[in-house]
């Protein structure tokens, strides 16, 4: 049985913890305060984990590099046995909406044939174990505003993600949706 292992780095938006097995990625943690806090959240949630520093270099260093505000697109392996149908089919989806682009939870709902499922696409970003490569953070409401973003530092996360990718926000605070 291969363990779970994790490993943990610092980039210019905070610590990040990477989680994975068998060469696939189970969660990322982003935007922690501390190393500390990486460790504290793993052994919380995982009861057989190992620190592995030299695991998961392809997407450590992917994230930092976009995180660094270079353009990536992500195309790693990942887990995500555990969730429900419809939790894999809005990730799957996000995961499609390209660097520097934004969509509406509305949209999602559309993609999936479920047009009225706005905040249940909403529930499931929520509960999104991979920011970043899952960029829930594209996701917006109809009328621009920000709706929610779960990983540590919230919606300032998030808009500040938005803006690295080049969106900019009107005086409200809402972005200027195109597609």
């Amino acid at each position: 049985m291969s363990k779970t292992v994790y490993s943990t780095f610092d980039t210019n938006f905070g610590w990040c913890c990477i989680v994975g097995k068998e060469g696939r990625l189970l969660e990322i943690v982003p935007f922690l305060h501390s190393e500390d806090s990486a460790y504290s959240y793993v052994v919380s949630k995982y009861t057989d984990i190992t620190l592995c520093s030299d695991c998961l270099e392809e997407p450590k260093e992917a994230i930092k590099r976009y995180l660094a505000g270079e353009r990536m697109d992500f195309e790693f392996s990942l887990n995500l046995s555990g969730y429900t149908e419809f939790q894999r089919g809005v990730w799957e989806t996000t995961m499609s909406i390209s660097y520097g682009e934004i969509r509406t939870y509305s949209w999602v709902s559309k993609k999936l044939g479920i047009p009225k499922s706005s905040r249940a696409v909403g529930t499931a970003l929520a509960k999104n174990p991979l920011p970043i490569v899952v960029p829930c953070h594209r996701v917006v409401r109809g009328n621009g505003s920000m709706g929610g973003y779960s990983a540590e530092g919230g919606i300032e996360i998030k808009a500040k993600l938005l803006k690295m990718e080049g969106h900019r926000f009107d005086s409200m605070g809402r972005l200027h949706i195109f597609y």
